[in-house]
């Protein structure tokens, strides 16, 4: 719809006059063209009454039953061609003589009064008739289809009658400073019409888009007309230079009477409907079903804007709409049992929680709640996989069973939570952040929660043991899969406080499968190191780093020494050895052995041809971390045992004899003491493997009574088999945790001395946070911090400000 067009609802709408007389159209133009060709060759004056009666009854009047009869067939030429420039020509001539024939003012102020006539004789009245009876939903819909076809019509006629009088715009109006036709014709409408029936067309207009919420049939066009004419009445206190009504559509709107008169009201009603309508949903409805409907609503809301008003009220209507709907009822939709979030989440319920994602996330603020519920969910879910694992410890130790830090269900089980939230935080959350943190302080809160029923079962260490299980092998995984799951390892390992607790302790399990060979691969080994490295930083993993140097060194050193032992001799035994750097591999308590002859010949030689080689070296062996393939021969079969260096000179002490030995006999031939002997011979004659046989109890070793003998009659399916030993230092995860608190009091104190360096003077509260904020590896508790302050006052460090007893100063 143009603002030039004349539609069949626009059909006698300007009524109160009757049809002016009228002679045919053809006939009009010739009778036009005559009189305006015989002036113009005239040299006199066009008299104004004269003049003026040809233009109001061959043009305005002819127009205005145009208008009347709705013939929109000869809207865009209503006097045709020669009847327009005949019109013109007439109009033109009244105003183109200099003096006191130029009739510009009194053309320009009948033109003015015609429009404003039509306003107060055919407009106004009316509507006011109409205003008075539109009392009902019928009577307000007839008010906006009589008050959209006044204004078509009225567009038209303004138009029109600038046309007519082009050359007063160009001339006179711009002139004299006045405003142009176009102008006050628009303002003549808002001064004789709009203030009168506005509050009554706006009521009206908000009752349609009401109707149209309630799904009635509404007229979108008659509703659109009727709304642009508020952001076009704003244009007549703005401008007074519009030139036609074409250019007058164009402008940039003024929207104070558009926000004023209509929206403001809009938005007030829009905000009552959606209260009540959001109160009923919520009596009736679950959450995913009320935001269903809140979901329609709001795109509803977007396509009316986008089908009748103006653009700039989406924002505003929407706003309303969210505030109502969302915003007001937030907890409520969140919290409910059966349907709430956590309900989403268990039944994973997924186009519902991303509905309630994206609906929520338009209100201010809108995400915390979800981000919380989110949070608690995870962190329940976590804590159910603990309690699981606590439970299990509980039962073991009421049946008086050991516990073991060996448990990959608990982890697996945690790395299937943290796949599924993470994949919800991606692909239903969009990434938000407020999710992701949720995430990880749940995971955190989760991962630095141990039991309190085995202290020596952390949960770090049962990490730590499920990577090693990955990275050993006992977990078959394709090199694809394999990099995934040390990518979620990583992860979980960036959850968990005490990093530097999970290093000492990886550190451990890395040496045990490097020296035994039982790495997936080193390649694995080493991207494993990467990750760490990438998310620590590289004084993390220095030591891992030599480990796998020194690994990689020295199985090329092992193979030299094999080549030059198997050509200087015939070796007895094969004697292989890795030589291992002090400050990298896990410090090992030193423990004498007494080696077979052949060992110690191996040994020797060794040596001798090391110190050729290094001379500024020193070896130390560490018979604990050696291993031994022995081949025994028993009555029906001989097997070929792999068992630890320690194992193997306890079961030469019964080749060849086989007779009885005690505890004592066996720990003076090998030169261990009663402890060490004790394990190892429990492992040979109590374990899976029982190639040793005893007197007493089967399960346990008196050292005083019990005899130990070959088990002639030993059997087993397997040719080749390891016979396992509990590890000789039983107090190693106590070593570490001592040398761990050591290095942790070294790194606050480091920490401390460069803050106070730095800072020079600080107070107490800032100098723990500024600590804690700096300590990467672990978590530090205040308790620590405040004795290493101390101790770094007593070594005059640090120093107490006499003026206040809370603020320290850096002694330099």
């Amino acid at each position: 719809e143009t603002d030039s067009q004349i539609t069949p609802a626009a059909s006698g709408c300007m009524r109160g006059e009757p049809q002016s007389e009228r002679m045919r159209a053809p006939e009009r133009e010739t009778v036009l063209l005559h009189y305006a060709t015989l002036k113009s060759k005239e040299t006199a004056d066009l008299p104004l009454e004269e003049g003026w009666e040809k233009i109001k009854t061959n043009g305005i009047n002819v127009l205005l039953d145009l208008l009347l009869d709705g013939d929109n067939s000869t809207e865009d030429r209503p006097f045709g061609n020669k009847g327009y420039v005949s019109l013109y020509t007439i109009s033109y001539r009244m105003c183109s003589n200099a003096g006191s024939c130029d009739h510009s003012k009194a053309l320009y102020d009948r033109s003015v009064n015609e429009m404003r006539k039509v306003l107060t004789d055919r407009v106004l009245p009316e509507l006011q008739r109409i205003k008075k009876a539109s009392t009902t939903d019928k009577g307000g819909e007839h008010l906006l289809l009589r008050f959209s076809c006044h204004w078509t019509n009225y567009k038209i006629f303004v138009k029109w009658m600038q046309q007519l009088f082009r050359h007063l715009d160009n001339g006179y109006v711009a002139n004299s400073s006045i405003a142009t036709l176009t102008s006050v014709g628009l303002n003549l409408f808002h001064d004789t019409v709009f203030i009168h029936v506005k509050r009554e067309v706006r009521n009206s207009l908000v009752d349609a888009i009401e109707r149209d919420r309630d799904g009635k049939a509404v007229d979108f066009d008659l509703v659109r007309n009727c709304v642009n004419v508020f952001p076009t009445m704003g244009l007549c206190s703005k401008f007074a230079d519009l030139k036609t009504i074409q250019a007058a559509m164009l402008v940039q709107p003024d929207l104070h009477i558009y926000e004023a008169e209509f929206e403001t009201y809009l938005l007030e009603k829009t905000s009552g409907y959606y209260a009540c309508q959001s109160r009923q949903w919520l009596e009736s409805n679950s959450t995913p079903t009320y935001l269903k409907k809140a979901e329609m609503a709001l795109e509803s809301e977007s396509r009316r804007v986008h089908s009748y008003l103006h653009a700039s009220s989406e924002s505003k209507l929407l706003a309303v709409c969210e505030a109502e709907m969302l915003q007001a009822h937030e907890k409520t939709l969140i919290s409910q049992e059966t349907s709430g979030m956590n309900a989403l989440l268990t039944q994973d319920q997924d186009d519902d929680l991303k509905r309630m994602f994206t609906l929520f996330r338009r209100v201010p603020q809108g995400l915390l709640p979800m981000a919380l519920t989110f949070k608690q969910y995870v962190l329940s879910k976590g804590s159910d996989i603990l309690q699981n694992r606590f439970n299990l410890l509980e039962h073991l130790k009421a049946e008086g069973k050991s516990t073991s830090i060996d448990d990959p269900m608990t982890i697996e089980t945690l790395l299937s939570l943290h796949r599924k939230m993470k994949r919800m935080v991606a692909d239903l959350f969009s990434k938000d952040i407020k999710f992701q943190r949720a995430l990880r302080e749940a995971l955190q809160d989760v991962l630095n929660t141990d039991s309190p029923l085995d202290h020596h079962a952390s949960n770090v260490q049962v990490l730590v043991t499920y990577t090693d299980r990955v990275l050993g092998g006992k977990i078959k995984l394709g090199e694809e899969d394999l990099e995934i799951i040390l990518d979620e390892l990583i992860e979980l390992f960036l959850f968990i406080s005490d990093k530097d607790l999970y290093s000492e302790l990886y550190r451990e399990q890395l040496a045990k499968r490097l020296l035994s060979q039982k790495c997936v691969s080193l390649h694995a080994e080493k991207s494993m190191i990467i990750r760490m490295k990438t998310q620590q930083g590289a004084p993390f993993t220095t030591k891992l780093e030599g480990m796998i140097n020194d690994f990689t060194v020295g199985g090329d050193l092992d193979r030299t020494w094999r080549a030059h032992r198997k050509d200087s001799s015939n070796e007895p035994i094969q004697f292989s050895v890795r030589v291992l750097t002090q400050g990298f591999w896990p410090t090992q308590k030193h423990r004498d052995l007494h080696l077979s002859r052949e060992m110690i010949a191996a040994k020797s030689d060794f040596d001798a041809w090391y110190k050729e080689k290094h001379s500024h070296r020193i070896l130390s062996w560490v018979y604990v971390l050696g291993d031994v393939t022995v081949k025994g021969t028993f009555e029906f079969r001989s097997y070929a045992m792999t068992v630890t260096t320690f194992q193997a000179m306890a079961l030469l002490c019964f080749s060849g004899s086989g007779h009885n030995m005690t505890l004592r006999d066996i720990c003076e031939q090998i030169h261990v003491d009663p402890a060490t002997g004790k394990r190892v011979l429990h492992s040979l004659a109590c374990g899976k493997y029982k190639v040793l046989t005893k007197t007493g109890n089967p399960r346990t070793i008196n050292s005083s009574k019990d005899h130990f003998a070959t088990e002639r009659a030993f059997t087993s399916k397997l040719r080749r088999f390891a016979i396992q030993m509990s590890a000789l230092d039983g107090e190693g995860k106590k070593k570490i945790d001592h040398d761990l608190q050591q290095q942790r009091c070294y790194n606050v104190d480091a920490i401390l001395v460069r803050i106070m360096k730095t800072r020079r003077r600080l107070g107490h509260q800032e100098l723990v946070g500024e600590v804690i904020h700096q300590v990467q590896t672990f978590r530090p508790d205040s308790k620590l911090i405040r004795q290493r302050i101390e101790g770094l006052i007593e070594r005059e460090y640090l120093q107490r400000d006499a003026a206040d007893s809370k603020t320290y100063l850096y002694l330099p």
